[in-house]
């Protein structure tokens, strides 16, 4: 079932930024708040959310466990099984994404990607009783002790993430890419790899060196897009103090490469921690076209970044109290309304 109700003055995208289940909201217009942590315009106090790139949010009521998906501007839900297994902090530091878009199909998939060390995966389709849970195994790699430490192995992790053509790619590197694939009548989800043409062309039109970067995975306008944030320190403490420059490659499924590109075909990407991305067409949402936005709540910055020139700006927001979590609240098609109506 859902149910909708229109939001007038919500304008989309804009920033929210999340602190003991209460969130601000910030304009991308004039970077002013439209709503202080207290209004709950949107209904959210008190609730567990993870955003997704196709602009729904996967929302949970910690009192009944009700679970479902919200289009933040007119209100419209899709009822999905209450996740009852999956602790707070794990959703809302977890990564949802939606596999198909409309996303009420009885083959489309709600999966939420659990962060950190975790190696775990729950999944959905709407109108199902529950989520199913998957422990997935994608190799592992020895983590060097020094002196007479022994080594430790840890297991590989499901990190940069995106939906694409009804499939889930992750973990983007210059010589593989790992896929997540639901479509077929196995029991379980399948894992698979692509082997990816790691030669680097010497004019730079394809392929990357492997530096110290965050990748972000974004599917946008039928492409498969890699995002690298190179970072000015190379010390894990002070990471995501400040980005040096950004590239953008797109995939060449045919020629199993990463393309380098300097523009994004007037859209413009939307990142944030938790490895989540996503792309909204610039000018008709007050956006600038072929920029990359990130939003760190760690410094309560967002950095905007000129893909065509490579210069960028930087934008601090005083967001008090500290925030949890930031993320974008995105436009999204009308239709879940349509398909449950």
């Amino acid at each position: 079932m859902s149910s909708s109700q229109q939001m007038p003055g919500l304008e989309l995208p804009c920033l929210a930024f999340h602190c003991d289940r209460s969130t601000a909201l910030i304009s991308m217009h004039d970077h002013k708040r439209i709503a202080a942590a207290g209004d709950d315009i949107l209904g959210l106090r008190n609730k567990a959310i993870c955003p997704t790139a196709k602009g729904l949010l996967l929302v949970r009521d910690p009192d009944s466990m009700a679970t479902y998906l919200l289009n933040p501007k007119n209100n419209g839900k899709v009822d999905l099984p209450p996740l009852t297994e999956v602790d707070d902090i794990v959703l809302i530091d977890g990564h949802c994404l939606l596999s198909d878009e409309p996303v009420v199909g009885p083959h489309s998939v709600v999966l939420l990607v659990e962060a950190s060390e975790n190696t775990f995966i729950w999944y959905c389709h709407p109108g199902d009783d529950q989520w199913s849970k998957y422990e997935y195994d994608i190799g592992s790699h020895v983590l060097p002790y020094p002196g007479d430490e022994e080594d430790q192995v840890e297991k590989e992790v499901i990190c940069s993430i995106a939906a694409y053509q009804g499939k889930f790619y992750f973990n983007a590197r210059a010589a593989e890419l790992h896929v997540l694939d639901f479509s077929s009548h196995a029991i379980q989800p399948v894992l698979s790899a692509i082997d990816i043409d790691d030669t680097v062309a010497d004019d730079g039109s394809y392929g990357f060196d492997e530096e110290h970067s965050l990748i972000f995975l974004v599917e946008s306008g039928g492409e498969l897009y890699m995002v690298r944030l190179l970072f000015v320190s190379t010390d894990e403490e002070d990471a995501w103090d400040e980005i040096g420059k950004v590239s953008v490659h797109r995939m060449d499924f045919a020629g199993r490469r990463w393309c380098n590109v300097h523009d994004l075909g007037g859209s413009s990407f939307l990142l944030s921690r938790f490895y989540f991305g996503a792309s909204c067409l610039g000018a008709e949402h007050g956006l600038l076209p072929d920029h990359v936005y990130f939003v760190c709540e760690k410094t309560s910055s967002l950095q905007v970044f000129n893909v065509q020139e490579g210069t960028y700006d930087l934008h601090k927001f005083n967001e008090d109290p500290v925030v949890d979590k930031a993320f974008w609240l995105l436009p999204s098609k009308e239709c879940i309304r349509d398909a449950y109506d």
